[in-house]
C-alpha cells in the first residue's frame, strides 16, 4: 500500500500519521492546507478488496472537487474518463466537467453506494472504488476510514465501513442526509450508456 498522497501539504507531519511497507497511513488532519487533495490508494492493486481506497473531500460538490482528484490520479498514473456515484451524498453536478485538460463524463445511480465513487476509464487498472469520508468527518474518525478502506483484508462496503466501530468503539459519524434534491433529476447519467432520468 501506499501512504496517502498529499499535494501542497505544508512541510509539518499531520497528527498520527504511520506509514510502513504494508499499510498505508492514515489521513492527514483537517487543518491541511486549502487545496490539497486527501487521497488514500491500495497499491499494488488487489483483486480481491471491496475498495481500492478512500478519498476525503471538503466539500459536497463534485464541480469543485472532482477536477483536483482527476488531476492527482493522473499524476499517479490513472486516467479518468467517467464518474458514476450516488447523487443523495452530492449536490447537483452537471453530465459532463472539464478536468485534467479532458471532459469528464458523470453518472449517477440510486443502486451505488451513497458512500462510493466509482472511476473508470484508465486501461491498466480498470475500475477505481474509492470510500467517499464524508467532508464534514473529524480528522480521527477520517483516519479511521482510509486505514480500513485500505486494508487489503477489507470486505465491507463503503457504507458498512463508515457505520462500523473502530479502535474508540464508536463508529465513523453517519453522513448528514442530502440537501433538497429539486432539479437533480436534469441531472441524470451519462447519456445513453446505463443511466436513466426519473420522471
Amino acid at each position: 500500500m501506499t501512504t496517502i498522497r498529499v499535494t501542497r501539504q505544508p512541510r509539518t507531519s499531520p497528527v498520527g500519521v504511520q506509514g510502513t511497507a504494508t499499510r498505508s497511513s492514515v489521513a492527514p488532519t483537517d487543518g491541511a492546507e486549502e487545496g490539497t487533495i486527501r487521497l488514500a490508494l491500495i497499491d499494488p492493486p488487489a483483486q480481491r478488496t471491496t475498495l481500492d481506497g478512500a478519498w476525503w473531500p471538503r466539500t459536497r460538490s463534485l464541480s469543485d472537487e472532482l477536477p483536483g482528484l482527476v488531476k492527482e490520479l493522473h499524476r499517479r498514473g490513472i486516467r479518468v474518463t467517467r464518474a458514476a456515484y450516488n447523487p443523495d451524498g452530492w449536490d447537483p453536478a452537471p453530465r459532463r466537467l472539464q478536468a485534467d485538460s479532458r471532459v469528464i463524463r458523470l453518472g449517477w445511480f440510486r443502486s451505488i453506494d451513497p458512500q462510493l465513487l466509482d472511476l473508470t476509464g484508465d486501461s491498466k487498472r480498470g475500475r477505481l472504488d474509492l470510500l467517499v469520508v464524508p467532508p464534514d468527518t473529524a480528522a480521527a474518525a477520517a483516519q479511521q476510514a482510509f486505514t480500513a478502506a485500505t486494508d487489503h483484508a477489507n470486505r465491507r462496503t463503503p457504507t458498512a465501513l463508515l457505520g462500523a466501530p473502530g479502535p474508540t468503539g464508536s463508529p465513523i459519524p453517519r453522513p448528514r442526509p442530502a440537501a433538497d434534491r429539486v432539479g437533480a433529476e436534469e441531472t441524470a447519467v451519462w447519456d445513453s450508456e446505463g443511466g436513466h432520468q426519473r420522471r
